[in-house]
């Protein structure tokens, strides 16, 4: 087969794969929005308010306090999809940019679809629809800056922006900058080529300090005792609950295939589920964990190092770009990498949900690692046959899985 006939033949493939992803992604929504429509839990983000003085985790509720009483739902959904859709949003911007960069290089077109199947991607913005997607969203849109920006100036001031908005995500939740902050060290740290040392040190506590700052803030700052006061004004609405119904597998596709109904009153639901969160510290939040199992928590954690070795492994493996190459850009600063990878040692002591941690330290590393890999000459190298259909195999594959769905191993999410 000619150059030519060979490069037609991997396009329409590239095609297919392409039409496959957008018919698995809507699968995934109709299993989200009708099949099992699990709303109830990620609306619990967004009950807290500070009607009765600062709560950690308020501002998001607060935003819809602001709003009539009739509008209560209407925003809280909003807010909800709101998330999902900035992020599927700054996904779709970060594809189109490796794409931009050379067009009609085959690897670009690799790892630009390999984007969306992602353990972090698709499936987490849809099963696992957290408010850190906002910050997310943010990381991405700092790194693209940094990469296209070569002055001093606008990139302080990117930096500080997106300082300012991980601190504003801080009371929505206060993991989030703790959950990002490697992600921001690295890509401040690799991503410009010219930075000087010390502007890329005002660029790194522009851009992580204000987070930490809102997190201690929250944690210290917040009333504990306001659960029941807050469960008083959250209002009453027969809405779906999934949970309810999946006792065991056959429940779970009885739900599913429409054979029964699970619907839970809002007002209870919040009232048992998310106000009682406000009322904790972190020796309770330690206690929940060591109360949740060891083999569970290994699980949980052994299953989310193995997204982070597989991610990395296919953006390796894909650009042609090798992850020591990557780590190299680190230049010294290995030291405020670890540091930065240290703020999620209080969110593993404090939370089950081990999987989802490691889901959100490969994102960190994951996005700058593919910014980084669409800039290197390497990326231009001809992809070989064997290579192309492991990549058709591995898309093909993963878009089917809910890889994002995977909060933790075992045990019970409430």
């Amino acid at each position: 087969m000619t150059n030519a006939g060979l490069a037609d033949k991997r396009a329409r493939t590239y095609l297919l794969v392409s039409v496959w992803l957008v018919i698995a992604a809507i699968i995934h929504l109709f299993v989200v929005l009708v099949a099992y429509p699990s709303a109830i839990y990620w609306l619990s983000y967004y009950v807290p308010n500070y009607e009765f003085g600062f709560v950690r985790r308020g501002l998001g509720g607060e935003i819809i306090r602001m709003l009539p009483d009739g509008y209560y739902f209407t925003a809280a959904y909003t807010m909800l999809g709101a998330s999902v859709v900035v992020w599927l949003i700054a996904l779709g911007v970060l594809m189109w940019r490796i794409l931009s960069g050379q067009p009609g290089r085959e690897r670009r077109v690799m790892l630009a679809l390999l984007v969306p199947v992602l353990p972090f991607s698709l499936t987490y913005a849809l099963y696992s629809p957290h408010p850190e997607l906002f910050g997310m969203a943010a990381l991405v849109a700092l790194g693209l800056f940094l990469t296209n920006t070569r002055t001093a100036r606008p990139r302080l001031i990117a930096c500080a922006l997106y300082g300012s908005a991980i601190a504003a995500l801080a009371f929505v939740h206060e993991a989030i900058p703790l959950q990002l902050a490697l992600g921001a060290v690295l890509a401040i740290v690799v991503l410009p080529k010219d930075m000087s040392p010390a502007l890329q040190r005002i660029c790194l506590m522009s851009a992580v300090v204000p987070g930490i700052v809102a997190v201690l803030l929250a944690a210290g700052l917040g009333r504990k005792q306001v659960g029941s006061l807050l469960c008083e004004q959250i209002p009453h609405r027969m809405i779906e609950n999934p949970y309810a119904a999946s006792t065991s597998v056959q429940n779970t596709l009885d739900y599913m295939f429409g054979r029964v109904e699970s619907k839970s009153d809002y007002h209870d639901w919040m009232c048992r589920y998310a106000t009682p969160i406000l009322e904790s510290n972190f020796s309770d939040g330690v206690q929940m964990v060591a109360q949740f199992g060891v083999l569970p928590l290994l699980a949980s954690f052994i299953v989310g190092l193995l997204y982070f070795v597989g991610t990395t492994w296919a953006i390796q493996f894909f650009s042609g770009v090798p992850v020591t190459t990557f780590l190299r850009e680190l230049r010294g600063n290995y030291v405020l990498a670890v540091l930065a990878l240290a703020l999620m040692v209080p969110v593993f002591m404090t939370a089950v949900d081990w999987t989802r941690w490691w889901i959100l330290i490969t994102f960190d590393v994951a996005v700058v690692y593919i910014m980084y890999a669409a800039s290197r000459p390497e990326i231009a190298k001809p992809a070989s046959r064997s290579e192309a259909r492991i990549f058709v195999w591995v898309v093909a594959l993963l878009v089917i899985v809910p890889t994002g769905a995977a909060l933790h191993i075992g045990g019970s999410n409430f």
